[in-house]
């Protein structure tokens, strides 16, 4: 048992002084990353002498559209027949495993 908690501290110890205490980033820390993102822009001055607003949607055919869209994903509650001649309802929100004829459905 003395063993096992000794060998237990001294791994302790060890993970500790690896550790850095003190971390000194450099004075041009992060230049590099800041370097690519502003060389990947097409025109640096873009909004710097744009006379002409950009065209698009005004508020509310832009949110129309998006609910259009997002409705679009609703479901729909619709009744159908599948080809072997059974009725698809739609389902109740309980799930018993029977249908309307008292059979069983799973």
């Amino acid at each position: 048992m003395r063993l096992i908690k000794f060998a237990s501290v001294l791994f302790a110890n060890t993970l500790l002084l690896a550790c850095q205490s003190n971390w000194y980033e450099s004075p041009d820390f992060g230049n590099s990353v800041n370097g690519a993102i502003t060389s990947q822009a097409v025109n640096p001055n873009a909004p710097i002498g744009n006379k002409t607003p950009t065209k698009g949607l005004d508020g509310p055919a832009a949110k129309a559209g998006v609910d259009n869209y997002q409705r679009s994903y609703e479901s729909r509650t619709t009744t159908g027949s599948y080809p072997g001649g059974g009725v698809l309802t739609p389902s109740s929100s309980s799930s018993s495993g029977m249908n309307t004829m008292g059979t069983s459905t799973k």
